[in-house]
């Protein structure tokens, strides 16, 4: 056989294709078997393991962010939050602190018994490391919309509170961010002392001492910061 008829052969043997069901068996035998999607939709592998991985992300941020402290995902429910903290203003941290903690006691009114404890624990947590926070703040100098936001703040935590404590829940832990805001109002008091007072200042700060000497610091303050 010349070289040209070697040729001619091994060109027609390229137009031999085989057939389809040994394909498929011979590709079962070595591969083992696929699952019946993926078999008629080849292409749609790729598209099927993100619509996966997207169900898998959005469910367990479902889970997630109903986890109540005591659960084990709440762990990665804190984390998160731990990580919002690190973007957030030091100035505005307090506030964020105090609606951490009225989540807490929102928490409360659904939580089953096993999740009691360990969530009014993570709301004494969140009002210490409120009161921490708000112990740095320059009241005289800071923001009035930050204040304000405190005020609003603190004022639903007393609310949910006393909400809370009405079915018989002992919550405790808000005595630091009371001595703390006890500080804050005395000082704007002493401050003003030191100012020279129109006549409607001087009635405000007559009222702002009345309302601190019966502990109503929180109104005292807000009171401050609607006359500014």
């Amino acid at each position: 056989m010349t070289e040209a008829e070697i040729g001619r052969k091994l060109k027609g043997l390229k137009q031999i294709k085989p057939r389809k069901d040994w394909v498929s068996l011979t590709k079962k035998e070595i591969l083992g078997e696929e699952s019946f999607g993926f078999t008629l939709f080849p292409y749609f592998k790729p598209a099927f393991a993100g619509l996966i991985t997207v169900f898998i992300v959005f469910g367990l941020f479902g889970f997630v962010k109903n986890a109540l402290p005591g659960d084990l995902l709440y762990i990665v429910r804190k984390a998160a939050h731990e990580g919002q903290v690190l973007l957030i203003p030091d100035q505005e941290k307090s506030v964020y602190q105090l609606k951490l903690a009225n989540d807490r006691l929102e928490d409360l009114t659904t939580a089953p018994v096993k999740n009691l404890a360990p969530t009014i624990n993570e709301f004494q947590a969140n009002i210490h490391q409120a009161a921490q926070n708000l112990a740095k703040i320059d009241a005289t100098t800071s923001d009035a919309m930050v204040m304000k936001k405190i005020v609003e703040e603190t004022k639903k935590i007393d609310e949910n509170k006393q909400k809370a404590e009405s079915l018989g829940m002992v919550i405790g832990g808000t005595e630091e961010l009371n001595s703390v805001l006890t500080k804050i109002v005395g000082n704007l008091i002493e401050d003003l002392e030191e100012r020279t007072l129109s006549e409607e200042k001087k009635e405000v700060l007559a009222e702002m001492k009345e309302l601190f000497d019966e502990g109503k610091y929180i109104e005292s303050l807000e009171l401050y910061l609607t006359n500014q």
